[in-house]
């Protein structure tokens, strides 16, 4: 078993260094299609990290008429906490809301200098389950004759979302033509070795070599090219991605760009079993239909 492993991987690398030139230039190519891939699966989960942080932050404000009693108050929490979908309710009353104005603004306290008295309504926080949920709460709420307003960033945010949502799944179209592209470079590549070895096999097949022991170290040989495509394209992503984050964070410190960890080996994990699954899945089509006659 262990001496049939190590003649596989001898003769991958020997058919590699026979067509040294196509492997190179199939390497290259695997390389920029998985950075391109790459590229695409951190927009698209920055993207989600983006609309979670958002979703996350979303909630429905009511703004209270002035001079409501405290049993009125309480009644409208205790209603629009039953309402479906809602996660909790806070009560903001008139001081706490100038309160949090004041701390908001500052440093720029003269533009609260001017105003007389406190002239912001007491409201009330919605927080939900689900951000689907927040049309359906404010129109209800709409319906209070205690409630002045309801406001939500509904159409605004859900603009946003739907942007970022077609960005997304035009990556997700962009990822699936380069890696139909990728898996066909290796399909070619492939037949391009076994014909170049072709009366080497001839000779394997005639002393009583199975076709799947011709065809392991051609598949050997797409998942090797296809594990060190993925490799490269980690690291010159990785260099890249960290340079360019930090000029970006340096412009826009606020911006929501993920430097975790676990999501950079997340996507250093989804590279490499793709370029392994492109270079064995290539291999075993262009072998697929390998007999002896065609030999």
């Amino acid at each position: 078993m262990l001496r049939n492993i190590l003649f596989y991987i001898k003769e991958a690398f020997l058919s590699a260094k026979k067509n040294m030139v196509v492997s190179l230039a199939t390497i290259i190519s695997l390389t920029a299609a998985l950075i391109i891939v790459g590229i695409f699966l951190i927009i698209s989960f920055n993207i989600d990290n983006f609309i979670a942080d958002i979703e996350s932050q979303l909630i429905a404000v009511a703004y209270l008429k002035d001079n409501l009693s405290e049993e009125v108050i309480k009644k409208l929490v205790q209603e629009t906490s039953e309402l479906p979908g809602v996660k909790e309710v806070h009560y903001i009353s008139k001081e706490d809301a100038l309160q949090k104005l004041k701390e908001d603004l500052k440093e720029h306290e003269e533009i609260l200098a001017g105003i007389p008295g406190n002239p912001l309504p007491s409201s009330l926080e919605v927080t939900v389950t689900d951000t689907k949920y927040l049309a359906e709460i404010a129109l209800q709420l709409g319906q209070y004759s205690e409630i002045e307003e309801v406001n939500y960033g509904g159409e605004l945010t859900k603009n946003l979302i739907l942007v970022f949502d077609f960005v997304r799944k035009t990556g997700l179209a962009i990822i699936l033509v380069l890696l139909f592209i990728a898996i066909l470079i290796m399909f070619s590549v492939i037949k391009i070795s076994v014909h170049s070895r072709q009366q080497e096999i001839e000779i394997m097949a005639l002393v009583g070599a199975t076709s799947w022991f011709i065809r392991w170290p051609f598949i050997i040989e797409g998942f090797l090219k296809g594990l060190l495509s993925s490799l490269m394209a980690i690291f010159i992503l990785g260099r890249a991605y960290l340079y360019y984050v930090e000029q970006a964070k340096m412009i826009i410190p606020f911006l929501p760009i993920s430097l975790e960890q676990e999501f950079i080996i997340k996507i250093d994990i989804i590279l490499v079993l793709l370029g392994i699954f492109i270079g064995v899945f290539g291999s075993m089509l262009s072998l697929r239909k390998i007999s002896y006659e065609e030999l």
